[in-house]
């Protein structure tokens, strides 16, 4: 062997240690003064040349792998350089873990990390839990909303019914004597009507507690829903004809739904008498019933004076109460179709409600066909 190529390759070897040692600065220079400034015919040459370049595209390596461990995820990856195709990788997972990060930060908790094993594990879990904190912190803003209106209504909605009373029997007691057999009905007749109305609300808030309270048990069983409108128009027979309106009953006699019978006729008898309380003399309220999927859809209308597109928004919302007075001035409680909404709810369903002012309402809700695989709580 000549001594040019013996001298090569021994220098060739001295560079490849100091690359091996991260010497890449040292490498180069050697590199540079032992063979690039030689013969440009020497027996190196070509590997010299791939060697420069590959000491080149460590560097870009070494730049980029600092640049990573700085958090610079901008910063450009080297080309063509299959050893960092890892880190490439690892950069890109990166700026997308950075992203799911600041979405989480913003409150966006559907995020699913699927980066580095554990790490992801880890991370999901404490997204997992962020989530139910949220769930957790929502439901309380939810409660506290709800318990002031509950405080609400027992403070106002209770206590000035109850003067009402107070003020017409004093006027009785202590003028009656004086007063006109005519006033004295009257009188009467605002107590009566007052002390109706203060049951209703009273009675509502009390079940409205027990479902909130889980006091309330859904017994569930297979009825006949021609049957249980039957039964709720008998209800309302006075009602309705007082104001000559027609109960029109559109459900066939062999309609089924599974749900809690007693849960059923307290919405129905609310649906209905609402349908009643907002029909002028002369109008119509009909219940329907008719087949969706494994659903069953019941749906209470009316010919009645309708409602704004605004307070549609506000039905069923136990912190935004409507308490719109019927065609003849009937009064409300407001909480009825919170009830239904509940009731609706724990029993598989859905409720919703559909108006246009001036022409009517349509009150819909949904119950299971058949019994549920998991029955009701």
């Amino acid at each position: 062997m000549s001594e040019t190529p013996f001298k090569c390759y021994t220098v060739l070897s001295e560079i490849l240690q100091k690359i091996s040692r991260g010497e890449l600065q040292d490498a180069e220079v050697l590199l540079d003064t032992a063979l690039v400034k030689q013969d440009p015919e020497a027996h190196c040459k070509k590997i010299t040349e791939d060697i420069k370049t590959l000491i080149k595209q460590l560097g870009e390596g070494a730049k980029f792998a600092s640049a990573l461990l700085d958090g610079k995820l901008n910063y450009e990856a080297p080309k063509n350089f299959y050893l960092f195709s890892e880190y490439k990788q690892l950069q890109a997972n990166l700026k997308h873990l950075t992203w799911q990060t600041q979405q989480i930060a913003k409150g966006d908790y559907s995020q699913n990390v699927n980066f580095m094993g554990k790490f992801s594990h880890a991370f999901n879990r404490m997204i997992d839990g962020l989530k139910e904190a949220q769930k957790t912190q929502d439901q309380l803003k939810e409660l506290y909303a709800t318990r002031d209106k509950f405080f609400s209504i027992i403070s106002h909605d209770l206590r000035s019914p109850f003067n009402a009373i107070l003020g017409f029997s004093d006027i009785l007691v202590e003028e009656w004597d004086e007063l006109t057999d005519a006033e004295r009905k009257n009188f009467l007749r605002n107590i009566r009507n007052t002390a109706h109305n203060t049951f209703d609300l009273l009675e509502r808030l009390l079940e409205w507690s027990r479902i909130q309270t889980g006091k309330m048990r859904f017994v569930t069983a297979r009825l006949n829903l021609g049957k249980v409108v039957e039964e709720t128009f008998n209800l309302h027979t006075a009602s309705a004809g007082n104001k000559l309106i027609g109960l029109i009953m559109e459900v066939a006699a062999e309609s089924y739904a599974w749900a809690d019978k007693d849960a059923i006729l307290l919405v129905l008898r609310n649906l209905i008498s609402n349908g009643i309380k907002f029909t002028r003399q002369g109008g119509l309220v009909t219940v329907s019933a008719a087949l969706m999927n494994n659903l069953v859809v019941i749906s209470v209308s009316d010919t009645g004076v309708g409602i704004s597109k605004e307070n549609l928004k506000k039905l069923f919302r136990f912190e935004e109460q409507l308490k719109t007075e019927g065609t003849d001035k009937e009064k409300g409680s407001g909480l009825g179709l919170v009830l239904c909404k509940e009731i609706i709810e724990k029993s598989g369903g859905r409720i919703w409600a559909e108006s246009t002012e001036g022409e009517g309402s349509v009150f819909s809700f949904t119950l299971p066909l058949t019994q549920p695989i998991q029955d009701i709580p």
